[in-house]
């Protein structure tokens, strides 16, 4: 059996995974890929044994590298990348063709996740099934399985057989959402910031979700969901956690932007944010805004932004760095304040790597991508929401901001979980999350009172 595994004697979590075969025989292992630059990970054995397909990141070169196809040859004990000329990020597993001169993997492009063929003679990938967000899939006597969701509806499972168009193969969730209405997702484009200094302005994707009924003779409410990561992406997809659908529910045109530094764009687009966190992704956002405001349905008193983690950031990083009353109202989960108190999180080595120097050498840049360096110009209300066992960005954080709005006379409501850890999972929990969130928006609605369901 073939795994990647992590050689270095003390583990961190950005340390390069080696490959190594274990023969179940003997018990001998033997490392046959590793490589210092090098990131590997997700190995498969070809049809007839002699090759191994894996994905290869380039870590040496720079943190953000993507994921690329790599084979490992062993008559010749050596590999190469073959995916280099191919801009996107690959998604484990891989998974061979039966004539062992292709691989089934998936990889995002501008906002979706499709299952792609990589043709290993060609070097050539096409898409096999578009999606959406293919979350999964398999091949087994010649019918691909997929399983993929989108926007409007959560994962589905399709079955192609060989010449024939893709047949749903289940009905699961049907009569549920039977019940349910849901609003329109549509895909925009718009200039945002420029890549370049003194560069042109380079075209941000937005998804906008509109409530179930939309009328655009009437005023609607603009809710920004911003992702975290940065370097994911808000995807043609059923987010289980902060669901667009459910937002939109509630009247508000939704909008989801995939601000430079997000996935699917290329290894460019998402590198572009590197040791300047914090200024483009503000440009995308205000231009969104701009954009949603210049649409006749939009209400320009009733605009709020929320997001999670990179996305808890963001909001924070504006209300210091947007002109109050731009906003009627912010939510921050789990986000990060102060660069210097995040040395307490769980993944410390990567942020002289993202922020371009460590507190201790440069702590004049780190503080000029930190949000609380800017807690003087902060006065738009701000729900906090943080769990106790949240060790990718520790409450602290979470308590810092809350404590700093207070300490400013600003309006601040604070959600605290102590059963929860980055994310809000347990459904009671959840339930009273999407309570909270939308109580705090209402509380903050200059328009008028209306009655939502939740």
């Amino acid at each position: 059996m073939v795994f990647a595994f992590d050689p270095a004697p003390e583990k961190r979590i950005d340390n390069r995974f080696a490959l190594a075969e274990l023969e179940l025989k003997t018990g001998r292992v033997s490392v046959i890929v590793q490589d210092a630059d090098w990131d590997c990970s997700a190995p498969r054995y070809s049809p007839e044994g002699e090759r191994i397909a894996f994905i290869a990141s380039h870590q040496g070169r720079k943190h953000t590298m993507p994921g690329q196809v790599a084979v490992w040859y062993r008559d010749e004990s050596r590999w190469e990348v073959l995916s280099e000329a191919w801009d996107h990020d690959v998604q484990a597993p891989l998974a061979w063709e039966d004539d062992g001169q292709a691989l089934l993997l998936r990889a995002e492009q501008r906002g979706r996740q499709h299952l792609w063929r990589f043709d290993l003679p060609d070097r050539r990938a096409e898409v096999v099934v578009e999606g959406g967000t293919v979350q999964a899939f398999d091949k087994a006597a010649g019918t691909l399985v997929t399983l993929a969701d989108s926007a409007t509806h959560p994962a589905r499972l399709h079955a192609c057989l060989p010449g024939e168009a893709p047949r749903r193969i289940e009905t699961i969730n049907d009569a549920l959402l039977a019940r349910l209405q849901t609003g329109r997702v549509e895909e925009v484009w718009f200039k945002g910031a420029a890549s370049v200094e003194g560069g042109e302005p380079d075209d941000v994707q937005m998804w906008l979700v509109y409530p179930p009924g939309f009328d655009a003779k009437k005023k609607y409410p603009l809710l920004h969901l911003i992702h975290g990561g940065p370097h994911t992406a808000f995807g043609d997809g059923w987010h289980y956690r902060w669901n667009t659908q459910v937002f939109a529910a509630q009247g508000y045109v939704v909008a989801c932007v995939n601000y430079h530094g997000s996935s699917s764009f290329g290894t460019a687009f998402l590198d572009s944010i590197t040791h300047r966190w914090g200024q483009l992704e503000t440009v995308d956002v205000e231009a969104a805004t701009d954009w949603l405001l210049k649409k006749p349905w939009a209400d320009k008193r009733r605009v709020f932004a929320s997001g999670g983690s990179y996305g808890g950031f963001m909001v924070a990083w504006m209300n210091g760095h947007v002109p109050a009353g731009r906003y009627a109202a912010y939510v921050c989960h789990a986000g990060c304040f102060d660069w210097t108190a995040m040395f307490a999180d769980d993944a410390y080595t990567w942020h002289a790597k993202e922020l371009g120097a460590w507190h201790w050498d440069d702590m004049a840049r780190v503080h000029a991508q930190s949000p609380h360096a800017a807690a003087g110009a902060m006065a738009t209300p701000t729900l906090v929401v943080h769990g106790a066992l949240d060790y990718r960005v520790p409450d602290a954080q979470g308590l810092a901001y809350y404590n700093t709005l207070k300490a400013r006379g600003v309006d601040a409501r604070l959600l605290w979980y102590p059963d929860e850890n980055h994310c809000v999972l347990k459904p009671r929990n959840s339930k009273q999350w999407y309570g909270e969130f939308f109580g705090w928006l209402e509380r903050h609605d200059p328009g008028p009172a209306k009655s939502r369901k939740r």
